[in-house]
């Protein structure tokens, strides 16, 4: 809860209250994806430091928003959505749909971060539509610090997505070249694929049956539909 409050009878400040430190409800809407382990936690959410994640976990939990389930066989820790914040999940989806509508692309798209957008990526990836074996892509972003540039990702039916940081040693299917504006840009609709390769702001070097049907198994965020344009020019 916020030190201050804001003093008023409306169930919209009192809940504002009760949500408003930050980091709750991007913590909320990570685990709606499926995160429940502390270290996809900060993956997923690179900014917040280990001490404040912890904190508002601790916090969420006293609230009854999330509970804390500790496996006494292998010590694992899993935080998981109560009922209470799956509630909460129309209104999550309701707030995104209006930032895609309400809020411009160039500042929807200013962040920069690859580890990030790659995070994130991996959980787009549809196996099904990739050829029933290990598929292996090499991602690359010419606007990312030098250390920051390459990432893996290795796919295979009926598998967790794998990201990888550094080299895993196996044959490349496909090298992905862009810049890290235009597949966000891709990924949340502000922006056509097909017109991003086209201008070749995308490249796709590899196996045709996977470089051709990039439509197929990249899925888009569920978040696409509502989002207004970006002038790609002006971020590129």
């Amino acid at each position: 809860m916020p030190d201050k409050p804001y003093g008023l009878f409306c169930p919209i400040a009192k809940a504002c209250e009760f949500l408003e430190p930050r980091w709750t409800m991007p913590i909320l809407a990570e685990m709606s994806c499926g995160t429940t382990r502390f270290n996809d936690l900060r993956r997923g959410m690179p900014r917040i430091s280990p001490s404040l994640l912890s904190k508002r976990l601790k916090e969420m939990e006293e609230q009854g928003l999330i509970e804390r389930i500790t496996d006494k066989g292998s010590g694992t820790i899993d935080y998981v959505r109560t009922p209470r914040a799956v509630e909460l999940h129309t209104i999550l989806l309701a707030l995104g749909h209006w930032a895609q509508r309400n809020i411009d692309a160039e500042t929807a798209l200013c962040d920069r971060d690859a580890k990030t957008l790659m995070w994130l990526l991996r959980r787009k990836i549809n196996t099904d539509e990739l050829p029933p074996k290990r598929i292996v892509m090499r991602f690359y972003f010419t606007d990312a610090p030098k250390t920051e540039r390459t990432y893996w990702i290795l796919a295979k039916p009926g598998m967790a997505v794998d990201l990888c940081l550094s080299n895993p040693g196996f044959d490349v299917d496909l090298y992905v070249e862009t810049q890290i504006p235009v597949l966000t840009g891709i990924l949340f609709g502000r922006c056509s694929l097909s017109r991003e390769l086209e201008h070749e702001r995308l490249r796709l070097v590899g196996a045709p049956q996977i470089s051709r049907t990039i439509g197929k198994w990249l899925n888009l965020s569920l978040f696409a539909p509502s989002a207004s344009p970006a002038r790609m020019d002006a971020l590129v």
